[in-house]
């Protein structure tokens, strides 16, 4: 097995868990909703850049989802995970070839939530990967059919990953609704995330098909995060959608490792749109409290957030 899991029960009682420090992490985005090949970089980002022949070589696509390559090292020990796969199969091995990342060095896959543009890349992934078996860390309701009910009554379905199509593959499916460790506990999934942030309420339009009916699910309780614990510069949380609320993420990882210290958040933070637009400023205020180092905004957040988070 290539990969050592230690699930962990939801800590209902508040025992933290403990994330052992790492000397490294570096996280490389694979897919997001955009791409801008003349931003600097700086000594904490350092973005793709255009180099001395430009169209000698292939650009990564941007596309309406989310994959994040995580790389960590503790000691002489390394891992690699891959958290999210992306909108589409073409584009996830497209732009792995473009930033060329080897999918063979990928210890495990781990899925924000079960929404297509996080997941529609995994059946391409597994074809290159051929016959190694990988891990692929889930929540249970990372199955279930969802949609989006506009006010104007159109019904956008949002397709999930199959749970049989993946068992006819050669994956090592982990389902987990609690924390899990992964690689020799460098890498912490959060599992459901408690939601207690008052003005973060979830999806209001969201819905989910449960025993062949359809019904509201505005909190999306299959959103977990990827947390790890840089040495003495404290937490790095990555978030696919955030929709549990980006604050309300922060604020779990806080609580489910006993760290306070906040260095980076990286992902979506769902603040785009006019269903969301109206809590960025006390997402704004909140995140002011809680001071994270840097906060590395993509995906699903929005140009109206990002502006405002900067």
């Amino acid at each position: 097995m290539l990969v050592a899991i230690d699930r962990q029960e939801a800590n209902v009682v508040g025992e933290p868990l403990s994330l052992a420090p790492l000397d490294e992490v570096r996280i490389t985005l694979v897919m997001d909703n955009a791409i801008d090949l003349l931003m600097a970089g700086n000594d904490v980002v350092q973005r793709l850049q255009m180099g001395p022949n430009p169209f000698d070589r292939p650009s990564p696509y941007a596309q309406h989802g989310f994959s994040a390559l995580i790389r960590t090292r503790r000691g002489d020990r390394h891992a690699t995970v891959l958290f999210d796969t992306g909108v589409s199969r073409e584009g996830i091995l497209y732009n792995m070839d473009a930033l060329e990342i080897n999918p063979s060095d990928i210890q495990a896959i781990v899925l924000s939530h079960g929404h297509a543009d996080h997941a529609m890349g995994i059946p391409g992934l597994l074809d290159r990967l051929g016959t190694r078996s990988l891990p692929l860390v889930l929540h249970p309701d990372a199955y279930l059919e969802r949609r989006l009910v506009l006010p104007s009554g159109t019904t956008v379905q949002i397709p999930p990953p199959s749970k049989a199509d993946l068992r006819r593959e050669n994956v090592e499916i982990v389902e987990e609704a609690g924390p899990s460790m992964l690689v020799d506990g460098m890498v912490l999934v959060s599992g459901e995330l408690a939601r207690t942030t008052p003005f973060e309420q979830g999806f209001p339009i969201h819905q989910a098909k449960r025993d062949g009916t359809w019904e509201p699910d505005p909190l999306i309780m299959d959103d977990q995060c990827a947390i790890l614990n840089v040495r003495d510069k404290g937490l790095v949380i990555v978030t696919g959608c955030g929709h549990a609320g980006i604050v309300n993420t922060i604020r779990n990882a806080q609580a489910l490792t006993g760290v306070q210290q906040v260095y980076a958040v990286v992902g979506g933070f769902h603040l785009s749109g006019p269903l969301f637009e109206r809590i960025i400023p006390d997402t704004v205020a909140a995140l002011q409290q809680i001071g994270p180092r840097y906060l590395m905004p993509g995906h699903c957040t929005g140009w109206a957030a990002t502006h405002q988070l900067a």
